[in-house]
């Protein structure tokens, strides 16, 4: 019982612990890019190293006596110099703060090892901060990287050659102690080092981890807009696209009746109605191999034949009309509503592309779309009408009605079909 209280209030202290480091870490980190934020975490989690590493001598000093008042004092004031790099870097001040976190460690070392003698080994400290400043600075700020990378190896030359091997405090000390000072102090060197190089490379990983994320969700939206292909090709080209296919089939749906159920329903609801209805097509689309061109408004666009050739263009689009229908019934019955489809469908030549700089759409132009636009609008609703070419392709596999030469806008009079099902189906009417 007792052991498991200490456990409990062991890890509460280890949360506590963490999460001051990481709200200290997070000081000054807005939004700015990942390589600056991981600076900044670093500049954050050097000074508090830093503090700590330093309180700890002050202590030490403390303890030995007021013979040890001038090495502990200089640690204290680079405690409070770590602190105020900390307030730095939450007011915005970063390149400051990394100034303030670099410069007085290096001094502390310098006043240390002039006072205590050489022999302590406190000259180690020298070459992680040199490899600091590099992980600290950007490349924009070449000249404080490699100067503060100077200044560290400046002041390790000064320690060496005029630290004096023999100070009256290193001799307080005694030869065993020296001894384990400067094996801890190569240690504590090693320790920092690798926990830092821990610390850039873990939140370099992260980094690297949400950018690859917002990569993939990046690719999934551009594949939501436009076929795979046709991506790929504009990533590598950036130029505008444009194919011609000498055979494709392109059908057009429109909502019957949208337009009045809009006057009676609230936007939200219009909107999420026109959503379902439209994200079933989308459903039937990719289950069938068709390519989703766009909508307009209350009116849908699917082709099939591109951007890769598929000789079974035809008939895919027919399956996607019938099931189109069915589908719309089926979200009738569970909204209560009474939409209603008006179809239409032609088989022809399309040139197909992007266009444009900005809000790119995989769109196709030419005759065979204005005919299979004019083959729903003069349709009748709950009604599939194609043309002679799509009748003459699909004859023998599906249902088929003859419906007459009737006038079609821009076109004069053309002889019109309507698809009824698919022969030894389930979709005939």
């Amino acid at each position: 019982m007792v052991a498991g209280g200490h456990r409990c209030e062991a890890a509460l202290v280890l949360a506590a612990v963490r999460s001051a480091w990481e709200r200290l870490s997070a000081l000054g980190i807005t939004d700015q890019p990942p390589g600056e934020r991981r600076r900044i975490r670093l500049t954050n989690q050097s000074a508090v190293i830093g503090g700590v590493s330093c309180g700890s001598f002050a202590v030490a000093y403390a303890v030995a006596g007021w013979r040890y008042a001038a090495p502990m004092a200089a640690n204290v004031v680079t405690v409070l110099l770590l602190a105020g790099a900390l307030w730095l870097s939450k007011r915005g001040a970063r390149t400051l703060s990394r100034v303030v976190v670099l410069l007085p460690v290096n001094l502390v070392v310098v006043v240390a090892s002039m006072l205590l003698g050489g022999r302590v080994g406190f000259i180690y400290y020298f070459f992680l901060f040199a490899a600091v400043a590099f992980l600290l600075f950007s490349e924009e700020q070449w000249l404080l990287k490699w100067g503060f990378a100077l200044f560290s190896m400046a002041c390790s030359v000064f320690v060496r050659v005029l630290a004096p091997g023999d100070a009256e405090l290193g001799r307080a000390l005694g030869p065993v102690a020296t001894a384990m000072l400067d094996l801890a102090s190569a240690l504590a060197v090693m320790g920092t080092a690798m926990f830092i190089v821990h610390l850039f490379t873990r939140d370099t990983a992260l980094a690297e981890a949400r950018l690859s994320e917002e990569h993939a969700r990046s690719e999934r939206l551009l594949l939501n807009i436009l076929p795979a292909p046709i991506s790929a090709r504009l990533k590598e080209g950036g130029q505008s696209i444009a194919d011609g296919f000498s055979e494709v089939t392109v059908l057009f749906a429109d909502l019957v009746g949208f337009t009045e159920l809009g006057e009676r329903l609230r936007p939200t609801d219009l909107v999420a109605l026109l959503n379902r209805v439209f994200s079933a097509f989308d459903d039937l689309a990719e289950e069938l191999g068709l390519e989703k061109i766009k909508t307009i408004g209350d009116c849908y666009m699917v082709a099939a034949g591109l951007p890769e050739v598929n000789l079974d263009h035809t008939a895919a689009v027919a399956r996607m009309a019938l099931r189109m229908r069915h589908s719309l019934e089926h979200i009738n019955e569970e909204t209560g509503h009474t939409l209603h489809l008006r179809i239409g469908i032609h088989t022809g030549p399309v040139v197909a592309g992007v266009i444009g700089k900005r809000k790119f759409i995989y769109d196709l132009w030419g005759d065979t779309v204005n005919t299979a636009s004019r083959m729903e609008s003069s349709g009748i609703p709950d009604k599939i009408q194609v043309t002679r070419e799509v009748y003459q392709r699909l004859r023998g596999g599906f249902e088929m009605e003859v419906r007459g030469t009737i006038p079609i806008k821009g076109k004069g009079e053309m002889e019109t079909f309507l698809l009824k099902g698919e022969i030894g189906g389930a979709d005939a009417v």
